[in-house]
Formats: C-alpha cells, sequence, structure tokens
C-alpha cells in the first residue's frame, strides 16, 4: 500500500499543499491558487507517469443499455 510520503515530503510541493485526500492507493492534492508553473511542471515530470485524471468515464457499451446480447 502507498502512503504517498515521498510527495508529501518533498519540499519543493509541501508549501503549495493546502488540502490532502488519501484513499486506498489513491492521493488527491489541493493545491494554493497562486502556485508557480514551475512547482506544477515539476510534479508532471517528477510524479506523471503515477497521475490519473480524477474522473476517467467508462464508454465501454454495456450490456442491454447500448446493445441486446445474443442468446443461445
Amino acid at each position: 500500500m502507498n502512503d504517498f510520503t515521498d510527495i508529501l515530503s518533498d519540499t519543493n510541493i509541501k508549501s503549495n499543499i493546502c488540502t490532502k485526500i488519501m484513499w486506498c492507493n489513491h492521493l488527491l492534492i489541493g493545491f494554493n491558487r497562486d502556485v508557480p508553473e514551475s512547482v506544477l511542471g515539476y510534479i508532471v515530470l517528477k510524479y506523471g507517469d503515477e497521475m490519473t485524471k480524477l474522473a476517467n468515464k467508462d464508454y465501454a457499451p454495456k450490456p442491454g443499455v447500448d446493445y441486446i446480447p445474443k442468446r443461445n
């Protein structure tokens, strides 16, 4: 289980964080309004591979809603 100590203890990020929400292997960070672009760029470069979008909608078709499955 990831406790995100590497991100939360990073001195370049720590001073700009105003909100932290953690749940099962996820971390949501809220930043101050006046975060420099250099800090946001640093976060994307260092942790970008592990970042995901907040809302990933599943566009897969749903059986019985988008199509009727064949019955044998």
